[in-house]
């Protein structure tokens, strides 16, 4: 049994790193949107800042623009999670480019046509609808349930989730449910209360199941560590989708 846990074990965090390497930093270097927008950085950042302070204040300016002129990121308690820049075209245009990032290709895709709406005035596409609002009692309500639930609730006709971020979200929420707790149980299970020789001689009735095992309490521990996380995922999930939900601008899905 122990031989057969390891290798679980071992296989689902193989998985599990491949399913979080496309939501890494190293994935969001080679990914991203861009804006083109007529003036200069200068003016552009101001627009720009205006608009953040708009949506949540809770950002900063990060010294480490990468080669651009500005860049801002938000803080822990934001519910947004973006790396947005300004910088130039080129050397020798006078217009300026924001940069997108995320680790939530939704996110980057969101920020795109907000900023297209708000900045360049772009009517939204035609088949762009507004959203309705979410609520935090039946996402966390779902959460209790799975979190792949509570997942589904949030990313269901939001901009903050694309398809894939969806499938990606759900799955490591599930991984972590087969590791954490099917670990538990696995460990419980073998360290089920024996009976020793006079116990056989007696013929007194051993262990039933699992749920004997005086570890089986572990398995309801791992049960809440990954709905523990998620709770605060749903939490930045239903505020930031209801904080762009308030400005009426509408999104393609």
């Amino acid at each position: 049994m122990s031989f057969i846990f390891k290798g679980f074990v071992s296989f689902v965090f193989y998985f599990s790193f491949l399913l979080l390497l496309p939501t890494s930093g190293i994935g969001s270097l080679f990914a991203g949107e861009t804006v083109e927008i007529l003036g200069g950085p200068e003016d552009v950042n101001l627009r720009l800042v205006a608009l953040l302070n708009k949506l949540d204040p809770d950002f900063y300016a990060d010294e480490k623009t990468q080669g651009f002129v500005y860049r801002y990121r938000n803080r822990w308690k934001n519910p947004y999670d973006f790396n947005i820049y300004v910088g130039k075209v080129g050397k020798t245009s006078p217009d300026s480019i924001i940069r997108i990032e995320s680790p939530r290709r939704g996110q980057e895709k969101m920020w795109k046509e907000i900023l297209e709406q708000e900045l360049l005035q772009k009517a939204p596409h035609e088949s762009a609808v507004p959203l309705s609002e979410k609520y935090h009692v039946v996402s966390q309500g779902l959460n209790l349930i799975s979190p792949m639930a509570s997942v589904g609730y949030n990313s269901w006709n939001s901009p903050l989730f694309s398809n894939r971020d969806t499938f990606v979200s759900m799955s490591i929420y599930l991984l972590c449910d087969l590791i954490l707790a099917g670990g538990a149980y696995l460990y419980a299970q073998e360290n089920l209360p024996k009976k020793n020789i006079w116990d056989n001689m007696a013929n007194v009735k051993g262990a039933g199941n699992v749920w004997d095992s005086p570890n089986a309490v572990g398995v309801f521990a791992a049960l809440a560590v990954s709905r523990a996380v998620r709770a605060f995922d749903a939490w930045e999930d239903t505020s930031a989708h209801n904080k762009t939900a308030q400005f009426g601008w509408s999104f393609k899905f």
